[in-house]
């Protein structure tokens, strides 16, 4: 058995003291100086061997590097070896009976406490690596999942007893233990009700609003995992929320932690980056532009975290309509990042031929779209397929696609956040497009109503948003007419469905919103599958539970 540095108060407060320079100096963009300061005590440490199992799980998830991946799983079971050491022996009797009821906290040792709560805290890294590790294999995937469950569970004892009796934690496990279970009760509250239900089943529970209350009780109280849930809960509040549902984002949140967190740490890339995403969502890109900048111009020992720099700073291009540098962005992430390359050269493609649509690299990116495809638990990835997809399309019809860089954008829910004038320059050019479809003959597709369909789709989007709600609910009943046309998209038919629903939920025509909502949720009992049906869904989910009852 290892000695382990802390076996009362004053050892725990001096533990922590060292995991707490550790953080300081990853959050001052200083990662392998914090990796060195706990170096001596890692193994005989169980918060410094925590500050290297979470940065080494960091290495690994922004690389997506196998050995990366391998030296991170081999670091997170050394934890786990060092912690089951540590954790409370109840003997056979007990063990089963933890099964039935809370086990009695009141005879675990200050370092067996700790141990449970990282314990439960360290198999939710291994199961995400878990899947990362072989992704082409299901095994791993349920090994991943099995351990989500045990997690889980952990949490969620953890906290009941906490309720029942505060005073057996001390506050940094009471935060660990608000991190934990609230983060499971928010993740799993934004998933669709079918595979909610499915989950309660095996004992897995979603509530939205509990679970983002404990997570910000948990970053209020200033401890060592503090800086964990504010990064969480900005990660949910400016990317999650926005590709979910935009109306419960909190920006007074969202400053109130930029606030606290960048006054200690000014140059913190985390914090800047996040600050960034806040100013794009309040629609002012060239400033979140400057701050991705900056990023990238902060020495930092990973490249990899320049490329969400290079992500979002080619969105950010592609809302203020400049194609061509979105698209030098979309080719720098193909080049350099092992993320997708398979979606990265559809986004280079998609966006360069909005620049011009009759350059030599269009081709040959097409080609070497499908050549990367990733797959995770056995299974090849949506967005990889959507992206396949759109490159043999633009190779079978003659080196063309109907505006793929405004369809990205309404796919990834950008155009909202574009200024008016942008919005105004994309009907446009959606109009003209619309003209092409009716007077090009032959049509440069075997499939102009598809894309006569797009257009009307991506047309009522941004007419609605520019204040016509009649005009884009004109548009879609429109193109609804003729959905039995649609040759190859059919992904087109259930989005314009979702959409008809929020612009009936926007004029309080809620019976209608409800159906159409509802057609889109089941459109795959019609079609079987289709592109981009899980995030639609989401948003369904997000939907459907915002109306009346």
């Amino acid at each position: 058995r290892i000695q382990i540095l802390f076996e009362n108060a004053m050892e725990l407060d001096e533990s922590l003291e060292r995991a707490k320079t550790a953080r300081d100096l990853l959050l001052s963009n200083r990662i392998e100086e914090a990796r060195a300061s706990v170096a001596d005590t890692k193994s005989c440490d169980l918060y410094a061997a925590m500050v290297t199992c979470n940065i080494g799980f960091m290495q690994a998830m922004m690389t997506f590097d196998r050995d990366r991946i391998t030296e991170s799983l081999a670091e997170i079971d050394g934890i786990i070896e060092l912690l089951n050491q540590n954790r409370h022996k109840d003997g056979v009797l007990g063990y089963v009976m933890s099964y039935i009821k809370n086990r009695d906290f009141t005879k675990f040792s200050l370092l067996e406490k700790h141990s449970e709560l990282m314990y439960a805290e360290v198999l939710l890294l291994r199961a995400v690596l878990t899947f990362a590790e072989d992704t082409d294999n299901l095994v791993s995937f349920l090994k991943g999942a099995f351990k989500i469950k045990i997690a889980h569970s952990l949490f969620k004892e953890l906290y009941t007893v906490m309720e029942q009796d505060g005073a057996l934690f001390d506050e940094e496990i009471q935060c660990g233990i608000k991190m934990g279970w609230g983060s499971f009760l928010l993740g799993l509250s934004l998933l669709p009700p079918k595979l909610l239900r499915l989950l309660e089943f095996v004992g897995l529970e979603g509530d939205k609003e509990k679970g983002l209350a404990l997570t910000v009780e948990a970053e209020e109280m200033d401890k060592l995992r503090s800086f964990v849930i504010a990064t969480g809960i900005l990660n949910y509040q400016t990317i999650a929320l926005q590709f979910i549902k935009v109306d419960e984002y909190d920006d007074a949140l969202v400053q109130h932690i930029l606030d606290k967190y960048l006054a200690k740490y000014p140059e913190s890339i985390t914090f800047v980056f996040y600050k960034g995403r806040r100013q794009l969502i309040n629609g002012d890109i060239r400033g979140a532009l400057q701050c991705y900048e900056h990023c990238q111009n902060v020495p930092i020992d990973w490249v990899q975290v320049y490329h969400l720099c290079y992500w979002e700073r080619m969105w950010g291009h592609a809302m203020l309509l400049e194609w061509d540098t979105a698209a030098s962005f979309a080719m720098q992430l193909f080049n350099e990042s092992k993320w997708s390359r398979t979606l990265f050269a559809y986004l280079y493609v998609a966006f360069k031929s909005m620049a011009d649509p009759n350059d030599a690299s269009l081709v040959e990116m097409s080609q070497r779209c499908p050549k990367y495809q990733l797959k995770i638990g056995g299974k090849h990835l949506h967005i990889e397929k959507f992206a396949i997809r759109k490159c043999r399309s633009f190779l079978k019809n003659n080196n063309y696609l109907c505006l793929p860089g405004i369809e990205l954008l309404y796919v990834w829910r950008y155009i909202r956040l574009m200024d008016v004038n942008c919005k105004k320059k994309l009907v446009e050019q959606i109009e003209a497009a619309l003209e092409e479809i009716a007077t090009v003959k032959p049509y440069y597709t075997d499939h102009p109503i598809d894309d006569w369909f797009l257009c009307n789709l991506l047309l009522a989007v941004i007419v609605a948003d520019l204040g016509d709600v009649e005009h884009g609910l004109s548009l879609l009943r429109t193109a609804l007419q003729s959905e039995d046309n649609i040759q190859v998209d059919h992904y087109y038919i259930a989005y314009a469905h979702f959409e008809i629903g929020v612009l009936y939920s926007k004029t309080q025509q809620y019976e209608q919103a409800k159906a159409h909502f509802r057609y889109a949720k089941d459109f795959s009992n019609k079609v079987k599958s289709y592109s981009l049906e899980n995030r639609l869904l989401f948003r369904i989910h997000s939907a459907l539970s915002s109306l009346p009852k």
